[in-house]
């Protein structure tokens, strides 16, 4: 750690934060569930020119195309298909079927162009399993079984990707934060920079699984 980092602890529940360790949370009031994260201080940045506020009339518009899922039900649900650069999250219980939709998406939008499909929770041969239970394997559907997000960004940055599936929140990690993955500080910095990545590079599609409480973060 170093000397610009500071420390905190953060409710794994409700994400309460706290100064010091407290052996029942003040927010949800459960017990143990407050975890040491690090915190690193970054150097604020000067503010871009043109950056400011401007008026809406202003803002000049742009005509988007939208890329069908191949699923009528979920065009319908993401407003007539998904956006360029757009950022979905699929949640749910576990079991429920979201890989499996996903994979069928992921098929269906390779036949326009590249799909990479990422695990970090199986092989990627029991991802080619699952995939050749729904009809033929597509040629350009891109398997990778990887948890590093750094790793996972430079591939979506490696290539042109029509779209990218990540399979799952809870198991994708940062090694720069110091917390187990599906905490809820790795579960914040993984979203956070997979949205970064997503408007800068391609549309990415993120899986969630949701617990018997309703967060969206492991059982304890």
């Amino acid at each position: 750690m170093s000397i610009r980092d500071k420390t905190r602890y953060v409710c794994q529940v409700c994400a309460t934060t706290s100064a010091r360790w407290l052996g029942r949370c003040p927010g949800c009031g459960g017990y143990n569930t407050m975890e040491q994260e690090i915190v690193s201080k970054s150097p604020k940045s000067s503010p871009l020119p043109g950056d400011g506020p401007v008026p809406i009339t202003t803002v000049e518009s742009e005509s988007v195309e939208r890329i069908s899922t191949g699923i009528l039900e979920v065009d319908r649900v993401l407003g007539g298909g998904m956006v360029p650069n757009g950022y979905f999250l699929l949640g749910g219980d576990p079991g429920i079927g979201k890989s499996t939709l996903l994979l069928q998406i992921a098929s269906y939008v390779s036949q326009g162009g590249p799909v990479l499909y990422v695990t970090a929770e199986e092989s990627r041969a029991q991802t080619k399993l699952r995939a050749s239970r729904l009809g033929p394997l597509p040629q350009d559907l891109y398997i990778m079984a990887e948890g590093n997000v750094d790793r996972i960004e430079d591939a979506i940055r490696g290539k042109t990707w029509r779209l990218v599936v990540v399979d799952s929140l809870q198991t994708v990690y940062d090694p720069e934060i110091e917390s187990a993955p599906g905490s809820v500080g790795q579960v914040r910095g993984i979203a956070a920079k997979l949205m970064r990545i997503a408007k800068e590079v391609c549309p990415i599609f993120l899986v969630g699984h949701v617990n018997k409480e309703g967060s969206m973060r492991p059982a304890s």
